[in-house]
């Protein structure tokens, strides 16, 4: 090997080296602990708002019963944050993979440099810049693996925040008075579904369930009442549903489900099943035991179906059902008794 390629081969591994210790400096300085605080800081402030939230809840005899609530911006607003942390984790976590990986590319050809060096028959006049470029080459290596160690206790840092925001991001997606999914996530899981219909095909359809005169076991019996009247109807719809149904609260006194691969005469079929679990049932208060019952809307979803239009021929239909009397199921239209 002649001096020129032993200088090229050389000058290529130090450089590598040098720009992986230059780039990672960052990450593993007081920058990184910076970026990290920072981080924490901003978690720490979104589990905070989560607890406030969940500490206020909602009251659901404040609704208005005849009119569907809008999604809550609070939850919107902390779904966004986490969102943004997550990819932010996400981000942080793919860095830390490229320099441990550059990290370790650099030491395996800094080894071979040196590796080739050893071999050099070299000049007598060369010995002393050879002493220096070993020691050169063995102070980058070092510092290469003292890098991945800080790398790997990095990554076990991020992994556990990515675990936690996971949990948060689960949790402000479910009705914190029903424990099952809230607005904001059926209005994510309906357009996710409704992707999915549009790619394969797949039929799905809508069922929206409205409590019958919620209003007047509020005033009569109070709003904590009116909350275990909630608690156990979605207790019963759960419990009568298939495992691969979605069941949210849509707001106040109503409820909504996306029956998969399920057309308008099962769902109507489903629905009416419902009926008659919830009817049957007594809903045990302090000083009373009520038997209620539903008014339910079935839409099958069609080929040209947004979201809104979907909701707005379901919605349509469960109001057909309560100007009919209630306690029943009307079907895109046609009210079933």
């Amino acid at each position: 090997m002649s001096v020129t390629t032993f200088l090229v081969i050389f000058g290529s591994g130090l450089i590598a080296g040098m720009l992986v210790i230059l780039f990672t400096s960052k990450v593993g300085s007081g920058e990184r602990s910076d970026l990290f605080t920072a981080i924490g800081t901003l978690f720490s402030k979104v589990i905070g708002a989560f607890g406030r939230m969940s500490d206020r809840g909602e009251t659901p005899g404040e609704n208005k019963v005849d009119q569907p609530l809008p999604v809550d911006s609070r939850e919107l607003r902390l779904y966004e944050s986490l969102q943004v942390i997550r990819n932010m984790l996400l981000v942080l976590a793919a860095n830390i993979q490229r320099t441990d990986k550059a990290a370790s590319d650099s030491s395996l050809l800094l080894g071979d440099v040196k590796s080739s060096i050893n071999t050099m028959d070299l000049p007598a006049d060369l010995s002393q810049a050879h002493a220096l470029l070993m020691k050169e080459i063995d102070r980058v290596i070092s510092s290469n693996a003292a890098l991945k160690d800080e790398l790997a206790k990095s990554q076990t840092v991020l992994s556990e925040r990515q675990h936690q925001i996971e949990d948060l991001r689960t949790a402000v997606r479910i009705d914190g008075l029903t424990q099952i999914a809230n607005r904001a996530y059926f209005d994510e899981k309906l357009n996710e579904i409704i992707s999915l219909r549009n790619r394969y095909g797949d039929l799905f359809s809508l069922m929206m369930i409205d409590i019958d005169n919620f209003k007047a076991v509020n005033d009569s019996y109070g709003h904590q009442n009116g909350d275990r009247i909630l608690k156990g109807v979605a207790l019963k719809l759960k419990a009568s549903l298939r495992g691969s149904d979605f069941l949210a609260r849509f707001g106040g006194d109503e409820f909504v489900v996306i029956l998969i691969k399920t057309d308008l005469a099962a769902a109507t079929e489903v629905a009416w099943k419902l009926c008659e679990e919830v009817r049957s049932s007594r809903f045990h208060l302090d000083d009373a035991s009520l038997s209620i019952t539903l008014s339910i809307g079935v839409a099958e979803a069609r080929g040209d179906d947004l979201a809104e239009s979907l909701l707005k021929r379901t919605d349509t239909a469960m109001y057909r059902t309560k100007s009919g009397g209630r306690n029943g199921v009307s079907a895109d239209g046609a009210q079933i008794r």
